[in-house]
């Protein structure tokens, strides 16, 4: 059984839409997001500085902001492009949102 601190095994979905699932290597202490369809499939990627903005954007949302590195990109995607950094900022929102149903993520209010 593993410990709180241990890693867990690679490639484990946690997800239904099975459109990205979250990866660990053995001795990192993070875990990643491997992409399983699409055009950006097999790409594997952490997020780095996930903060929400504090002012609203023109559509009235508070977007979430976020860097990311690139650990897997064997088919030479553009990782730079706006379509990229949309279609991960979608999946962090799915992470998001599923964590916070679950009860395992919550907001400090300032």
């Amino acid at each position: 059984m593993n410990k709180q601190n241990e890693n867990s095994n690679t490639d484990q979905t946690k997800t239904q839409s099975k459109r990205y699932a979250f990866a660990q290597r053995q001795g990192d202490d993070f875990s990643c997001i491997k992409i399983m369809d699409g055009q950006y499939e097999v790409i594997i990627y952490k997020y780095n500085n996930v903060k929400f903005s504090q002012t609203e954007n023109d559509s009235g949302e508070i977007p979430l902001k976020f860097t990311y590195d690139i650990m897997t990109n064997p088919n030479e995607e553009d990782i730079k492009s706006d379509d990229f950094r949309n279609y991960i900022g979608d999946i962090l929102v799915e992470c998001v949102e599923e964590q916070l149903k679950n009860g395992k993520l919550f907001i400090d209010e300032w």
